[in-house]
């Protein structure tokens, strides 16, 4: 398990107003809660600038924790920085109520992290429960209390002891274009954050 120290992470100095602006338009944004928000800007800011992402968030947390580096950091390197703008991810309603009933069941029964229920229910179960059709996928994270939704995109990102990097997959599949997230908290204060992607659902 790696260890990490309390830093403040580097970003950028200004937000872009641009994806600013397209989240705010999209249904039911104003309900996430800041950090559900925080996570969900930095996703559509990593799949439109990957390569600054890459440059201005993904290394100087490196930097900051450099036992992050080694052949995940090098091989999101060559993956962000070759990568043209992906379209930004629209909010699903169906998948927002997917996200946060698998956030609330894992959190409520202070269950271990996991794509599958407290019932045994799969990801491909609860996707046909909220009638959804098509592609579509699933990241999960946890986090220690108060920590930075960046930190926890980038750490998805690494897919660091993850052999089929299915995280970082998910979050640049060009046929993902619907998503929707909840960020959960544990009696102890972790976090448990589920964000849910599909492509365009007829």
């Amino acid at each position: 398990m790696l260890m990490f120290k309390d830093a403040i992470l580097p970003k950028p100095k200004t937000t872009d107003t641009l994806i600013v602006k397209w989240n705010k338009t999209q249904p039911d944004y104003k309900s996430l809660s800041s950090t559900e928000q925080q996570f969900y800007y930095w996703t559509n800011y990593s799949r439109a600038y990957p390569s600054l992402f890459f440059d201005s968030v993904v290394k100087p947390i490196i930097e900051i924790y450099p036992q992050l580096k080694g052949p995940n950091s090098v091989s999101l390197e060559n993956d962000l920085k070759t990568l043209r703008s992906l379209p930004l991810l629209a909010l699903n309603p169906a998948l927002l109520k997917m996200a946060a009933f698998h956030a609330g069941d894992i959190t409520s029964h202070d269950a271990n992290p996991s794509h599958t229920s407290t019932t045994g229910e799969t990801f491909v179960d609860r996707f046909k429960r909220f009638s959804l059709k098509n592609c579509g996928g699933e990241n999960i994270s946890y986090g220690a209390p108060n920590i930075d939704p960046v930190f926890m995109l980038v750490l998805l990102y690494l897919d660091i002891n993850v052999s089929d990097l299915g995280h970082r997959k998910a979050l640049l599949n060009p046929a993902f274009l619907n998503t929707g997230l909840a960020a959960y908290t544990y009696k102890n204060g972790n976090i448990f954050i589920v964000e849910d992607f599909a492509c365009v659902q007829n």
